[in-house]
């Protein structure tokens, strides 16, 4: 299993473009065989932070929503749509268990 998280903070102007691009990129992602998860939430302190948690079953799901025309799209927008960012972390994991048990 493979887990993302990404940290961007968007230009205060293209707030709504962001959440509208995010939300079909999190609604695309989520119809791809083998994505376990995917959200983008917005931050309650700042508004203008977003993060993404995406939980993936192996690397064949993360190229597989690496070919999202919605994706190309928001990457594609990252310059004009940031003001910082993006910055994550890419986790491996090996075994996972339901919680609370």
């Amino acid at each position: 299993m493979i887990l993302y998280r990404v940290a961007v903070t968007v230009d205060p102007g293209h707030l709504d473009r962001a959440h509208r691009m995010f939300a079909e990129l999190a609604d695309a992602s989520r119809r791809v065989p083998g994505v376990i998860n995917f959200d983008i939430l917005q931050d309650p302190g700042d508004p203008r932070r977003f993060v993404s948690i995406e939980v993936y079953a192996d690397e064949e799901a993360v190229d597989r929503q690496g070919q999202l025309p919605q994706l190309d799209a928001v990457m594609e927008a990252f310059p004009t749509l940031l003001s910082a960012g993006p910055e994550g972390r890419k986790f491996v994991v090996s075994d996972s268990e339901p919680w609370p048990a």
